[in-house]
């Protein structure tokens, strides 16, 4: 059974047609090699850091966990990995889970669900419909224009975290993340990021430093919250919310409203601006899930969905569209001020033009 798992591997890098002309690559090296380093792991044989260094390289890993993980968490977690796989420390690991401590944990899920990883991996290098389901999923939070096949898109999963982004070198989906969501419908993480690869973009021109904090933060809201559609309903309606997306992106969401809107306010004032670190940490580092699904899901529930995809180039429009939504919702929702909507839509004038970007921030 190892020797046909690892033929089948052996096929990473499938090519997918997506019209003349054009390839779609799905690339699952990443993995292949962590099941090679914990076969090894298993027999006590020691992770050096020659191969764990070499490990990381990998394009699938490298670019991966770039955006995810300091220096320090991959310290942490290459020690997990060794005590979670290696019988000698079986007392330790044991433990470590008792504790709950999270990379133990997340290792062991690696660990114990492995031949279900391996399963889908070898699925994903056989069936080319894996790639349809993102498409399938993606294209009805985007605009008709926006309904496109990508020319030479990477996908790559790793054996690794528990996260999925999507880069300007592709998309990146660990196992457990993508099976997770598979429990709930297969293809919804996926889909979550190929909207991503193929949102639409508004052109700011050059930003003035002080905007950038605030611009950035409400395009990830807007990004993030509408994306959120593809797979967050589905997976809260679960019984129970067991993966606890209402206590993660629902219930902080006022909270981040009300300092946002009070940021604004002094803002218009002539107070000094937030930054993107300052608006980062109100968002709990969920780079606009929070509050964005809340919004996105307000505008979504008082009829205003339409005209939030045909708008998905602009956040002014994403915060517009939550305060019509607000207001006309049941629920007491948490609203933006008249002197926050008022800054808000004097920003939009002065970025409505794209300006040119000078040669030296070009570079």
């Amino acid at each position: 059974m190892k020797t046909l798992f690892r033929m089948l591997l052996a096929c990473a890098g499938l090519l997918l047609t997506a019209g003349s002309g054009r390839a779609q690559t799905i690339n699952t090296d990443a993995v292949t090699r962590y099941w090679e380093i914990t076969d090894g792991l298993r027999q006590n044989r020691p992770l050096t850091d020659q191969m764990w260094q070499a490990f990381l390289e990998v394009p699938g890993n490298k670019i991966y966990v770039r955006g995810i993980y300091s220096a320090a968490d991959l310290v942490r977690y290459r020690r997990a990995i060794e005590v979670v796989y290696m019988p000698r420390y079986d007392s330790l690991r044991q433990a470590k889970l008792q504790a709950k401590s999270w990379f133990y944990m997340m290792v062991n899920d690696y660990k114990e669900r492995e031949p279900e990883y391996r399963n889908y991996v070898a699925s994903l290098t056989k069936n080319a419909t894996a790639l349809d389901r993102m498409y399938q999923y993606a294209y009805p939070q985007l605009p008709p224009a926006a309904h496109k096949r990508l020319a030479n898109l990477n996908i790559y999963y790793e054996a690794l975290g528990n996260d999925a982004t999507s880069q300007q070198e592709g998309m990146f989906y660990s196992l457990r993340a993508v099976l997770d969501a598979n429990e709930v419908k297969r293809g919804l993480m996926e889909g979550h990021e190929m909207y991503h690869q193929l949102q639409p973009e508004r052109n700011f021109g050059t930003i003035a430093p002080e905007d950038e904090g605030l611009l950035e933060i409400m395009a990830s809201m807007q990004h993030e919250g509408i994306a959120d559609q593809i797979d967050k309903p589905l997976t809260m309606a679960l019984p129970g919310d067991p993966r606890g997306i209402r206590d993660w992106a629902i219930t902080p969401a006022p909270r981040f409203i009300h300092r946002m809107d009070s940021t604004l306010q002094a803002r218009a004032r002539g107070g000094a601006p937030a930054s993107g670190r300052w608006y980062r940490q109100l968002s709990d580092g969920s780079n606009g899930h929070l509050p964005g699904f809340f919004m996105s899901s307000a505008i979504v529930r008082n009829g205003y969905s339409k005209q939030m995809i045909a708008q998905s180039d602009n956040p002014f429009a994403f915060v517009y569209l939550y305060q019509k939504a607000a207001k006309k919702d049941k629920s007491a929702l948490p609203r933006f001020s008249d002197a926050a909507i008022r800054y808000l839509k004097t920003l939009d004038r002065q970025y409505a033009r794209p300006r040119p970007v000078p040669a030296t921030a070009a570079r």
